[in-house]
């Protein structure tokens, strides 16, 4: 079993997937990145896995598929920006020779976003990030983001670690302090993620229970979140879902 990413452009992940012989990659935008990185592992590449179809993450499946016959997968309600060679839409699982994987509907970055769960490992593209989720100026929807996050996204089991389209720890974490200045997993993690940037190491990616803690996206229901959200627009305050449209609106003005 094999798992490995690398960035591309400046905080773009790809991600490759292997076991028994097949391999995966999910979401290669750069496609000299993504071969550069199957390379390393001497695979060759026979699926590739869209989070949505946004051109930073789909960008160079075309040529991938032309050069390694792979087939591509992803959500229909994407096809705007990538069709796929099959939809993965209602599909809880994908058989991709020796790899299986669970696949989320998680509709609100874009209409056709999932996420797929992967040997203990959430893959989340652009839906959840570290500390922050995505935000929805490019064909999306924060209602059905919210709806998401307080629904199928809570659900997932707090032992997957995340992994997700972007690294903006660095960025979204001083928010996050913003609303909840007490938070000592929250300053540690920043403290972490900054002395990973100071030695050129990636980011370590938390269990979602660990995100649980931090993450203001998915810490709604607590006072100090909810109070910040309050003060900005009262009625969202008691419910979860309005509650995550009004943060994220918060965190597109930060």
């Amino acid at each position: 079993m094999l798992f490995d990413r690398r960035r591309y452009s400046k905080d773009n992940y790809v991600y490759l997937l292997a076991e028994g012989g097949d391999a995966a990659l999910v979401d290669p935008g750069d496609p000299d990145v993504a071969l550069a990185l199957a390379a390393a592992h001497g695979v060759r590449p026979r699926f590739i896995l869209h989070t949505h179809g946004h051109a930073d993450h789909s960008g160079g499946s075309a040529r991938l598929r032309a050069e390694l016959g792979a087939r591509v997968f992803g959500h229909a309600a994407d096809a705007g920006w990538f069709a796929p060679d099959e939809d993965v839409a209602g599909r809880a699982e994908l058989a991709l020779g020796a790899l299986r994987l669970g696949v989320v509907e998680v509709p609100g970055h874009t209409p056709g976003s999932v996420v797929y769960v992967w040997q203990g490992r959430a893959l989340t593209g652009d839906t959840l990030f570290w500390a922050g989720c995505g935000n929805c100026r490019h064909g999306g929807d924060p209602a059905a983001l919210a709806r998401s996050l307080v629904g199928p996204v809570a659900a997932l089991p707090g032992a997957l670690t995340l992994h997700p389209g972007h690294d903006y720890a660095e960025a979204n974490l001083p928010f996050a302090l913003s609303l909840e200045p007490g938070n000592r997993d929250t300053q540690a993690r920043l403290e972490a993620v900054r002395r990973a940037k100071e030695v050129g190491r990636e980011p370590d990616a938390p269990t979602l229970e660990e995100e649980r803690r931090v993450n203001p996206f998915l810490r709604v229901h607590v006072p100090a979140v909810r109070d910040a959200i309050g003060r900005g627009s009262p009625e969202a305050a008691g419910d979860p879902v309005s509650g995550v449209v009004a943060l994220r609106r918060m965190r597109d003005s930060w």
